[in-house]
């Protein structure tokens, strides 16, 4: 069976770049999923999972890296969306 996947050559670097892209447009799509927007479900599940795959495909390092201020306050202010669904 072909392989039907295109490679990249990404660095680190680049893929946290991308990673970081891509929260913000999470973000994005969660406000309008949750105005009614027409597709934006779909496309936020497409995206989450996109994600997912790509937390998976990352080079694991040896070493933990320590976590930032930035990524701390990211992870912070996306739970205030989870949130609203409980009222």
């Amino acid at each position: 069976m072909l392989d039907s996947l295109n490679r990249l050559d990404l660095t680190v670097k680049d893929i946290e770049l991308i990673e970081a892209a891509l929260h913000t447009q999470k973000k994005i799509l969660s406000v309008q999923s949750e105005a009614g927007g027409t597709g934006s479900r779909q496309k936020l599940s497409d995206l989450t999972h996109l994600m997912k795959r790509i937390g998976r495909a990352r080079p694991a390092s040896d070493d933990m890296p320590a976590v930032t201020w930035s990524q701390m306050a990211r992870g912070f202010f996306s739970l205030g969306g989870s949130c609203s669904q409980l009222r």
